[in-house]
């Protein structure tokens, strides 16, 4: 991304808020609601209460009531150990002499682990969260098949993304992408490969892992760079080599559809010295603050490897 289509701030914090409240600002309502639970890590945060029939409040029962009782606070910075404790405290004091339901300061910042300042500041109104957790959750968002997300829209939150990395705003530690992989782990074990929608991003990382069945699967193998290709064609006898091969091979297993194009990606076989064995399955622990089970992702997340070496289970790669 070579320029800032978003805003025209010159100072660093001013024009990413900027940015990312035009983007917010451009989503349909339903979208920023669920933008905003993925970021804040609130399944039951709501902007707004719809409740038909209403029968609390007064006497009488109308067909429907809308209500609204939120308060929602950004401060934002763009260099990490950069928060204040004392300028918390003061964004905090503004809600005092207001009387909303939901009341949240949202800190956010480039750091891999919550800043001191906020760890001090003993107040449940205040939520730190990650860059890198807003660009999971525009992922998340971008990926859920029940959302139909204009091309604009869409357009939109892919030149966030790029932004958040265009100004190192995410921790270029996570070197290895995780994907959903239901039907993916077991093609990796028979192909030695990923197959997904053509032209899909990807951050550059050099690892791929698999989320199947409610953990991460073993094996980390390494993406083969030269083996990477963006749109391919399935189609039987098309191709040579290896990529040939494996286009000819799931065609013929009725693993793919004749015709159709996808992104393809050669990864190291499951015997290869550059594919990592964690021994272990990495069991998924992460759950809402309701008690409802948080998938670790439901398209990509981004980890390091050391952290995914080290992990016992998935509440370990996920930055606190």
């Amino acid at each position: 991304m070579t320029a800032n289509i978003f805003s025209t701030y010159s100072t660093g914090e001013n024009r990413v808020t900027a940015s990312i409240m035009a983007v917010i600002q451009s989503l349909s309502f339903g979208r920023v609601e669920k933008l905003l639970q993925g970021l804040l890590g609130k399944d039951d945060f709501n902007l707004v209460q719809f409740n038909p029939q209403p029968s609390k409040g007064g006497i009488g029962v109308p067909d429907y009531s809308v209500e609204s009782s939120c308060h929602l606070l950004f401060e934002t910075k763009v260099k990490t150990n950069s928060v204040r404790e004392n300028q918390l405290q003061r964004h905090l004091a503004r809600f005092d002499a207001r009387k909303e339901v939901t009341q949240i300061l949202l800190v956010l910042t480039p750091d891999s682990n919550e800043p001191a300042a906020c760890r001090k500041v003993d107040d449940e109104r205040l939520i730190w969260a990650p860059f890198a957790r807003l660009d999971q959750a525009i992922t998340e968002l971008l990926s859920d098949p029940l959302e139909v997300i204009s091309e604009r829209e869409t357009f939109l939150l892919r030149e966030l993304q790029a932004m958040m990395l265009n100004e190192k705003l995410i921790a270029s530690e996570n070197n290895v992408v995780i994907v959903a992989a239901r039907g993916a782990w077991p093609m990796y074990k028979q192909y030695h490969a990923y197959i997904c929608q053509p032209e899909r991003s990807f951050q550059r990382v050099h690892r791929m892992g698999f989320y199947a069945d409610g953990a991460i699967q073993p094996l980390v193998p390494r993406i083969i760079e030269k083996h990477v290709y963006e749109r391919v064609e399935f189609r039987c006898g098309l191709h040579r080599g290896v990529l040939g091969d494996l286009v000819d091979k799931t065609l013929s297993d009725g693993k793919q559809r004749e015709g159709q194009f996808y992104k393809v990606m050669f990864l190291s076989d499951p015997g290869s010295n550059d594919t990592h064995d964690l021994e272990n399955t990495i069991p998924n622990d992460l759950t809402t603050e309701t008690g409802r089970t948080w998938a670790f992702t439901l398209s990509q997340r981004y980890v390091s490897f050391d952290r995914l070496k080290r992990a016992k289970r998935t509440s370990d790669l996920v930055v606190q």
